[in-house]
């Protein structure tokens, strides 16, 4: 994510130690590790939730065609009709 090496990491931790004071530094470190731990269990919770949400429109979408698809089109109901029909005269054959 970040291309932060050593050096870097050095730099930032000798301005805090500067600016802060190695008396509230591990209470600033803490407060800030608290933070970034609070953020990715938020995210995780969002991504979870939008997933939720994908997989029950996705449901809905396959059981409206399901549904859908097990009613009679017009073409099979004059299918049947004409099944029915032949049916019929071949009883009245015999």
């Amino acid at each position: 994510m970040f291309d932060f090496g050593y050096s870097e990491l050095f730099l930032v931790a000798v301005v805090l130690l500067i600016f802060v004071g190695p008396k509230e530094l591990p209470l600033l470190l803490r407060s800030i590790f608290d933070f970034v731990s609070k953020i990715k269990v938020y995210s995780s919770e969002l991504r979870t939730g939008i997933q939720s949400i994908a997989n029950d429109i996705e449901i809905e979408k396959i059981s409206k065609k399901i549904i859908n698809d097990e009613k009679p089109t017009s073409h099979q109901d004059k299918v049947i009709a004409r099944v029915d029909e032949e049916n019929k005269e071949l009883k009245k054959e015999k």
